[in-house]
């Protein structure tokens, strides 16, 4: 036989737990109204209270409490949102320690093992959003003066490369 496989096989789905046997999550309420929901899974987040949030602007490492998990099958998180309406809440599911593929928004062909994981806490963007995870230090500032967008998500580490989509699995607390 002679056949050939031209290209790999992806790394996984970006938000999705990656290896159900080795994982702990946690039931969490979520708020709907449409400052504290989270515009997409994937995304680290904290505790306001009893609900479970999006990090804020400036939010340190410290606060970081899990990572919002895709389940499947789902709607998107703005539909929830948008069809409870404001002041509701609605359960979701927190990654407390496990492995994960993420998407890191670009190549991610060249994430060594064992790098840190890096989570947006400063200017953010639709494509990433407060609580994405980078796979480098981002610096919109200068060589005289800084302006560092991320955090380094203590006890996260990149398991090795991901495909050219930008997914890659990561482990937490593991």
């Amino acid at each position: 036989m002679s056949n050939a496989i031209l290209t790999r096989m992806g790394v996984g789905f970006a938000s999705a737990v990656s290896r159900p046997q080795d994982l702990t999550t946690e039931p969490a309420v979520l708020k709907s109204d449409a400052n504290s929901a989270f515009p997409s899974y994937g995304l680290a987040g904290k505790y306001d209270g009893a609900f479970f949030v999006p990090l804020s602007a400036g939010d340190t490492a410290d606060k970081i409490q899990g990572i919002f998990v895709r389940p499947y099958p789902t709607q998107s998180v703005p539909d929830k949102a948008y069809l409870l309406g404001n002041g509701f809440g609605y359960t979701g599911d927190i990654l407390k320690r496990g492995y994960m593929t993420v998407n890191v928004g670009s190549d991610a062909t060249v994430i060594t093992k064992g790098a840190p994981v890096y989570i947006r806490n400063a200017n953010p963007s639709t494509e990433s959003p407060l609580g994405a995870v980078l796979a480098a230090e981002e610096n919109t500032g200068t060589a005289d003066k800084p302006l560092i967008n991320t955090v380094v998500m203590p006890y996260a580490f990149f398991i090795g490369q991901g495909d050219a989509d930008g997914n890659v699995e990561i482990s937490y607390k593991i």
